[in-house]
């Protein structure tokens, strides 16, 4: 039996335009995911909305490593773990923001409109949960599955299996990052997964080939 959920990622004041980490055009994807949440017309069988949730100092913003933003630099792992070949600690390339999404300010907040239907609503209908990402302030979180590393796992799939989901669909908030690589997890996963293209937008609209890349490679 067909059981979709709706995952909603990142719909937060910070990364619509005008905030710390603004997506181009990225409030234009709030009354498409509006409508989505018209259960008449949508019938999921669970809704999660994802919430980057950080501390103020948190080891993806520039401000932490005298570091332009939108630049890269490389991050050891957080828990020392080294590479059995060449005995050092694992590093990888990450890409370093501006200060956003800070824990219990404004930025970090759901987009009003969608939080309303979501919670006055959807929650009154179908399960639903809110799962924050990035609260543990020495690794990136892309995925709302885990950290970039693979060691720390948010609630997200034992949410979806308890509610017995077999697909998941993405929307939100930016395609070629966290909506990108929580896709990826979730087919990993095991879900059948799907995300809406008219209903994302990136940050760098110019690598869309990249982008496109990066999913094909991921089915």
């Amino acid at each position: 039996m067909l059981k979709p959920a709706l995952v909603i990622v990142d719909l937060q004041k910070d990364f619509l335009p005008g905030g710390a980490l603004g997506v181009p055009e990225g409030d234009q994807v709030v009354p498409k995911i509006e409508t989505m949440l018209n259960l008449e017309k949508f019938p999921w069988s669970a809704v999660v909305i994802t919430q980057d949730w950080h501390p103020k100092d948190h080891c993806s913003f520039a401000s932490r490593h005298n570091a332009e933003p939108f630049t890269e630099i490389e991050f050891e792992h957080p828990c020392g773990e080294k590479n059995s070949k060449t005995g050092e600690v694992k590093k990888h390339p990450q890409t370093v923001w501006p200060d956003h999404c800070i824990q219990e300010t404004p930025g970090a907040d759901i987009e009003p409109r969608i939080l309303d239907k979501f919670g006055n609503s959807v929650a009154k209908i179908v399960p639903t949960a809110v799962v924050r990402k990035g609260y543990l302030k020495d690794r990136e979180y892309y995925s709302c599955f885990s950290d970039c590393w693979k060691v720390h796992h948010t609630e997200i799939e034992d949410f979806l299996m308890e509610q017995n989901v077999t697909d998941v669909v993405f929307v939100g908030l930016a395609y070629d990052f966290c909506v990108l690589h929580s896709a990826c997890d979730a087919s990993n996963s095991g879900f059948n997964t799907y995300v809406v293209k008219d209903c994302c937008k990136s940050v760098f609209a110019d690598r869309a080939e990249e982008t496109e890349r990066a999913y094909k490679a991921s089915n």
